[in-house]
């Protein structure tokens, strides 16, 4: 087999994914008044932004310190400096990999090796994910139970109420062995047999931390203070953007927003996150234009902390360098 084939096929991959980025967004920008568009984004006070970019990176440092106790709970003990460079190597990484996960293979492949081939260091990333999906939906779940009855909107709350239980179907396949066997058995079925190693991964992970009660529950706290963060985070946008939007239509549309971004359809969620912006607060009244502003202020947070991960790249591979010297 031709060892340059994956690497061709990741490619190709890769630039379907930027030209459906390119299209939504042409779609999008073609849809909406672009004059809008370029009023609305010259209205973002120069302050909300830099306090949102603040905000945005001290959400990377709780990320980091999330990660830090699931590998505690391992006996993985790594300086909170060296996890920060990692954690920042894998968002920049984002950036150009498929999806919103595609940095987590980064950071797993840079534990792996610092740890020297410990098992423990690919599973963390894996429940550091998890918890953090779990912490979304349960953000999602108390926004629709606390707000639903001024809100009322039955599309949304479907939407979340789906999610929530394919989360809770995904959970219920990795931890009970027979119910994971049938799933392996659907995914051969259908075709998809590549991805029972994937499935048997997470089983893996999960298994593994099953016990660590502690590490588990500060791991979905510590997610639970990161997506409030991300959602106050919009809403500070939407302020300064003069949205007039409350507060409790960003708790329930952002989980929302997120989940779809992460479909597997573009690059770093470009495009697919716009729509959804554009989809959801639509339903509040605001205009295609400005939901689009909100939405792509919101991605330059993303661009210029993730941004930064290229040079903790940089510092990071010469500290392994100089470690295995």
């Amino acid at each position: 087999m031709d060892p340059q084939a994956p690497r061709g096929k990741g490619r190709l991959i890769f630039l379907g994914k930027l030209l459906m980025s390119g299209l939504l967004l042409a779609v999008l920008f073609w849809r909406a008044d672009r004059a809008t568009f370029l009023r609305t984004l010259q209205a973002l006070p120069l302050k909300v932004f830099l306090g949102c970019l603040g905000l945005y990176a001290l959400g990377y440092l709780i990320s980091t310190i999330r990660w830090q106790r699931l590998l505690l709970a391992e006996g993985i003990r790594l300086p909170f400096w060296r996890l920060t460079l990692v954690y920042f190597e894998g968002a920049f990484f984002n950036l150009f990999l498929p999806t919103l996960v595609g940095g987590d293979i980064v950071r797993g492949y840079a534990i792996y090796k610092i740890t020297r081939g410990h098992d423990a260091s690919i599973a963390s990333i894996l429940v550091d994910r998890l918890s953090g999906f779990a912490a979304l939906i349960a953000i999602a779940l108390g926004a629709l139970a606390l707000a639903y009855g001024r809100i009322r909107d039955p599309q949304v709350a479907v939407m979340i109420l789906a999610v929530a239980a394919a989360f809770g179907l995904t959970i219920a396949v990795l931890l009970h062995d027979r119910v994971k066997e049938r799933a392996s058995g659907l995914l051969r079925l259908v075709g998809l047999a590549r991805f029972q190693a994937k499935l048997q991964g997470l089983v893996d992970a999960l298994h593994r931390y099953r016990g660590h009660h502690w590490a588990l529950w500060q791991a979905v706290l510590l997610s639970t203070v990161l997506q409030a963060l991300i959602i106050v985070t919009y809403y500070l946008i939407g302020a300064g953007l003069n949205l007039g939007v409350p507060i409790a239509y960003f708790f329930l549309y952002v989980p929302l927003i997120t989940v779809v971004a992460m479909l597997p359809v573009s690059v770093a969620g470009l495009g697919v996150r716009e729509g959804g912006a554009v989809y959801f607060f639509a339903k509040v009244g605001v205009d295609a234009a400005t939901a689009l502003t909100m939405s792509l202020a919101w991605f330059s947070l993303t661009l210029v902390v993730s941004g930064l991960g290229g040079l903790a790249f940089l510092v990071n591979a010469h500290s392994t360098k100089r470690v295995d010297t």
